[in-house]
């Protein structure tokens, strides 16, 4: 198993990240993983594979995080519009 965040090492597009599919994920938008497993695929890095077989059987997504909010908050209070 890779240490967390390590996939941010290997692939050259700093929005995308990936995350598991078994875990609830909110304000972000899965994107098509084919150019990350591409660009995984020329990598050497001993890593690589686990991150390609988790996108490949679908243990994996590429996701891109929302931008847009219109509420601000900070923890532990109700949110606000500004």
């Amino acid at each position: 198993m890779a240490p967390k965040g390590y996939y941010r090492n290997l692939i050259s597009d700093s929005n995308i990240r990936i995350a598991f599919t078994h875990t609830p994920i909110y304000g972000c938008t899965k994107v098509d993983s084919s150019k990350i497993i591409e660009e995984l695929k020329s990598s050497t890095d001993e890593y690589a594979q686990y991150y390609i077989n988790g996108l490949e059987n679908g243990n994996m997504v590429t996701i891109v995080e929302n931008t847009y909010s219109d509420k601000y908050f900070a923890l532990g209070e109700l949110y606000f519009k500004s």
